[in-house]
């Protein structure tokens, strides 16, 4: 500890203000204070000596101490790289032949790195950035799909913008932290700073300041799964790294699945049935055993299986008729919500029915038991409208079915569920349609976000393309509609076909085909805490070619950061694809 002087208590003596007994008072108590503080700093002068010593052998050490590839160091001694030419201070006992700016197991950087120096690159490859890579990176690249990759945040600054990236090239390029991971994409002509907030892993936490940053990253090639036709897709996350997919070979008419995976191949389609199918729901369980439901096309009968998983392998159940209709005509379509690990909800209409019926399904190792039909609401649907109704879960007793109604509005109904047995509650919410040109060929979507809160989202119109979202409150037994955001797209297409999936607690990740790329689009809805629903950028491209009609697209998250999304491609073959956010 170094040596404390206490400071002085009394005032010095003073000629001017004092008379002659307080002067001679003042200065003999002064003199006995100076006798024990002159112990004091003649200590302090012998320490503060001592660490100017210290502090010269160390900035000697630092500045002329070269690092010596396979010499023992202990731990904390210095060395400069002569690599880069900074300093580093060894973590651990030992020697290695690694220089210490590639080595950041063993050595920490004890240089404080400039925020300055302009580099400029003209690539056809990736470029990876160094801690003494300059602050300001011009960057041209001339090729597609090349990233800029960001260094290890341990060896960075905290806090700073440590690097501004201007492209100024016609291709855009990724950025992505140290590992790999996706920031975002920056396009010709953006600028965008880069600061970290947490340097304590190589990743860091990185922070992006600039204008409309896109955060889906598409740049990974999707994987063609079969090689026809494929329709009526669906599909549902078994684990963070795996999904199952159920489509319909058009060519036999016959529902097949297939097993998706992040990360390594795919499986191979296995047949589920031997009818000719539509409007097919899929639904996962758990990571080894999911449910799909769908309608036979000669008479609209809905038939559903278990689907047990192992591995890439999917093993079909019995097939269940969970319901025999008479005809074939009419409104028709399908749709699952899982309640727990053996039992889900199935929503449905049929022709001749005036209403949307709901069932339970319980699920018994490889057997369906459905319980009794039951309606959903009342109000009359609009038969043109099929396939398009949703029900998403809301807990295990709880659930919400959404559908057209007979003049294309947002009809809304919450659902009980006691045993085997669902009911409706409250009244419906109906929501007019938007826009001028309201149309029955258009999807719509819907995430429960929790048990008080909903968002459904639905085209405006056919003409124009524009989305809009509805926040619902569902946290009693009659929704009520909070808040709704237009989100402009204004490309014109016949039909805005819509995908989403809930990716955190507040996101929702949405995807549609036909869009700006006549392929399939992104893009990410925040509703924060207060009830405001905020739009990120939109994403072109994500799949190229993807013709706009219903069935064509879906998606589901796999985690926070990860959506599999699965496509009728431009040759129209199965294609999947892991989308990342940022």
């Amino acid at each position: 500890m170094v040596t404390q002087v206490t400071p002085f208590s009394t005032p010095l003596p003073d000629t001017f203000n004092q008379t002659a007994e307080e002067f001679e008072a003042s200065a003999n108590t002064l003199v006995s204070e100076l006798n024990p503080r002159f112990t004091q700093m003649n200590s302090a002068i012998l320490e503060m000596n001592e660490l100017a010593l210290n502090a010269e052998t160390a900035a000697g050490e630092l500045a002329n101490t070269v690092w010596v590839s396979g010499t023992t160091y202990t731990a904390g001694q210095v060395r400069y790289s002569p690599v880069d030419f900074y300093s580093y201070r060894r973590k651990t006992n030992g020697a290695g032949t690694t220089d210490p700016s590639l080595d950041l197991t063993n050595w920490a950087l004890q240089t404080k790195t400039t925020f300055g120096n302009s580099d400029t690159a003209s690539s056809a490859v990736d470029v990876t950035l160094t801690s003494s890579s300059g602050r300001l990176q011009i960057i041209s690249m001339t090729a597609a799909d090349k990233k800029l990759n960001l260094p290890s945040a341990t060896t960075l600054a905290k806090g700073a913008p440590l690097f501004v990236v201007n492209n100024k090239g016609l291709y855009r390029f990724s950025v992505h932290r140290s590992g790999g991971t996706f920031l975002c994409y920056v396009n010709p002509g953006q600028v965008l700073a880069f600061g970290c907030s947490d340097i304590s892993t190589a990743a860091g936490v990185w922070s992006i300041s600039g204008s409309d940053a896109e955060k889906i990253y598409s740049g990974n090639t999707a994987e063609v799964l079969n090689s026809v036709d494929s329709r009526f897709i669906a599909v549902s996350m078994l684990s963070a790294t795996k999904a199952i997919c159920g489509y319909k070979n058009n060519a036999t008419g016959i529902a097949y699945a297939v097993i998706l995976n992040y990360g390594s191949a795919s499986g191979t389609p296995v047949i589920v049935n031997a009818d000719s199918i539509r409007n097919i729901s899929i639904a996962a369980l758990s990571s080894s055993k999911a449910v799909m439901v769908y309608q036979q096309t000669a008479n609209s009968n809905i038939k559903g299986c278990v689907l047990d998983v192992s591995g890439n392998s999917i093993t079909p159940g019995t097939e269940k008729t969970i319901i025999t209709i008479a005809s074939a005509s009419g409104a028709n379509g399908t749709s699952l919500a899982v309640l727990s690990a053996t039992k889900l909800l199935l929503a449905y209409m049929y022709g001749g029915a005036s209403s949307i019926s709901e069932k339970v399904l319980d699920i018994s190792g490889s057997t369906i038991v459905d319980g009794t039909e039951t309606v959903a609401d009342a109000s009359s649907f609009n038969v043109a409208s099929t396939p398009y109704l949703v029900t998403k879960p809301m807990g295990s007793t709880k659930a919400i079915v959404v559908f057209l109604g007979s003049s294309f509005q947002t009809n809304i109904r919450l659902q009980s569920i006691s045993g085997a047995t669902p009911s409706p509650t409250g009244t419906v919410l109906s929501i007019p349609s938007p826009g001028v040109t309201p149309s029955a060929g258009t999807t719509f979507a819907v995430c429960a976000m929790n048990a008080n809160r909903t968002v459904i989202i639905r085209s405006v119109d056919r003409k124009f393309g524009d989305i809009i979202a509805y926040l619902i409150d569902t946290s009693g037994t009659t929704p009520i509609l909070v808040s709704s955001k237009n989100i402009p797209l204004s490309y014109k297409d016949d039909n805005l076909h819509l995908s989403a999936a809930k990716i955190d607690a507040d996101k929702i990740y949405i995807t549609f085909p036909g869009g700006y790329s006549l392929g399939a689009d992104s893009l990410v809805l925040t509703v924060s805490s207060d009830d405001r629903m905020y739009v990120g950028n939109v994403s072109e491209r994500l799949e190229p070619g993807i013709t706009a009609a219903a069935g064509y697209v879906a998606c589901d998250a796999l985690d926070s950061s990860h959506v599999m999304q699965v496509c009728r491609n431009a040759s129209t073959f199965l294609s999947a694809k892991t989308i990342e956010i940022s």
